[in-house]
């Protein structure tokens, strides 16, 4: 639906519903928390790839260059690169 759903997860407790992320025009196929928890970036079948700041909810930024759907995004080990991987046959950094 366009949309990634936060959640706080405590052991013991129920999930708690943080938020919703709202932007991508189609279905999003993958999500990744940067490595200092920081950001999160959606991948989606709009060709886009987002870029989310978890404490406020908002988008800080949009990725194209894409043909195809982008179904995979991954942060590299300190957060300073971000792959993303699209049925167009390519990787993106």
């Amino acid at each position: 639906d366009g949309t990634v759903r936060v959640w706080t997860v405590a052991v013991g407790s129920r999930p708690l519903d943080k938020g919703t992320l709202n932007g991508h025009s189609d279905w999003v196929r993958c999500v990744a928390w940067s490595p200092d928890g920081e950001f999160v970036a959606s991948a989606s079948d709009d060709k886009t790839v987002k870029i989310w700041k978890v404490a406020t909810m908002e988008e800080v930024g949009t990725l194209r260059g894409h043909s195809g759907w982008v179904t995979s995004v991954a942060w590299n080990h300190d957060g300073s690169l971000l792959a993303s991987g699209s049925n167009d046959n390519t990787v993106r950094l």
